[in-house]
């Protein structure tokens, strides 16, 4: 069981020519609002203020990764949220059916 959860845990080293744009995207996401949903998407107009106001120099390639980063971390800040309504859900559930059952032994 150790041995499973370690192989899931385990990734690839981090590659540190890039940490600048792991950097970027953290600050930016940061900074960005969660809206009634969730998590709001990084706009490129964030991105835009960023670099102007940073002067981080970014190539549109550099720009396309901190997308593909938000886009991947809000696919999975979206397949959190969906776990926890099923979750909740089954609660909800369970719970209706407790108090059902209980109703039905006090009224049989």
């Amino acid at each position: 069981m150790a041995e499973q959860l370690q192989a899931e845990l385990e990734c690839p080293p981090f590659p540190m020519a890039l940490s600048y744009l792991w950097q970027a995207w953290a600050r930016l996401r940061r900074r960005t609002p969660a809206g009634i949903n969730g998590p709001n998407p990084i706009t490129i107009e964030a991105i835009d203020a960023f670099i102007r106001r940073t002067g981080l120099r970014l190539d549109p390639g550099d720009i396309q990764l901190i997308e593909d980063i938000d886009d991947l971390y809000l696919s999975k800040m979206a397949e959190q949220a969906s776990e926890r309504d099923r979750q909740q859900a089954l609660k909800d559930g369970l719970g209706r059916a407790s108090k059902q059952g209980g109703k039905r032994i006090a009224n049989g």
